[in-house]
């Protein structure tokens, strides 16, 4: 394969590695087999792709590969159901993907690139965004039991008990704050919680006012149709 594909198109490529991991997410709740294997591949693909995203920085290359490496065995290791530490799950996939969603800010901000592999790099980020956010909240409400309130769906069928408690729930949460449809059947209790829900609302209602906007605006109609610049 043309590694000119891969290097020139790397965010599309991660967007759709994000797409596999968030549509599997329900499936991995009903424990549907092999949900959590092809997850974990993504997820992988994911961090893959941000080791080579900062390849040009040496320092930004060992840091990113220093965080992505507990993030990794640590959701292998959850996937197979044989953690006993969350914790190390959770710290350090919040922790890698604030530092992968700086890494791409920059880079879309200040490199030369396609203007379909700009607009998904911001689609990335704003899905990272998501994640970044339900993993801080299930990370508090695993420390601090009742920092939010959940529905009883005790009743409903294929529910299963979850080797995180709540994770598939506050990731479900992370996205309908951060689009801001706020529907109200998980609430946060604690300062903290309403606090960061708060912070996800407004900062992703920023985020694609500024930086997605800007992306669009700063495009003229040959990056849209780059075969009329050779007319």
């Amino acid at each position: 394969m043309d590694k000119k594909i891969y290097t020139e198109n790397k965010y599309i490529w991660l967007l759709i590695s994000l797409i596999i991991f968030l549509v599997l997410t329900p499936f991995r709740a009903m424990e549907l087999p092999g949900a959590d294997f092809i997850s974990s591949v993504a997820y992988t693909c994911i961090l893959g792709t941000a080791i080579y995203a900062c390849r040009q920085d040496k320092h930004m290359l060992i840091f990113t590969a220093i965080l992505s490496f507990p993030a990794v065995v640590s959701y292998w290791f959850h996937s197979s159901h044989s953690t006993n530490s969350p914790e190390i799950l959770l710290g350090s996939g919040t922790a890698f993907y604030i530092c992968y969603i700086c890494v791409i800010t920059k880079e879309m901000l200040t490199s030369s690139q396609t203007i379909y592999n700009k607009l998904a790099a911001s689609l990335c980020t704003y899905l990272m965004i998501g994640i970044s956010f339900a993993y801080a909240y299930t990370l508090i409400e695993l420390k601090m039991p009742g920092s939010f309130v959940f529905p009883d769906t005790s009743h409903l069928e294929h529910t299963t008990e979850q080797v995180i408690p709540h994770i598939y729930d506050l990731i479900y949460h992370s996205y309908v704050t951060l689009s801001t449809l706020g529907y109200g059947d998980i609430q946060p209790r604690s300062t903290l919680t309403r606090t960061l829900c708060i912070a996800e609302a407004l900062f992703g209602q920023i985020y694609l006012v500024v930086i997605v906007a800007s992306i669009v605006n700063s495009a003229n109609q040959n990056d849209f149709h780059p075969e009329t610049r050779k007319k």
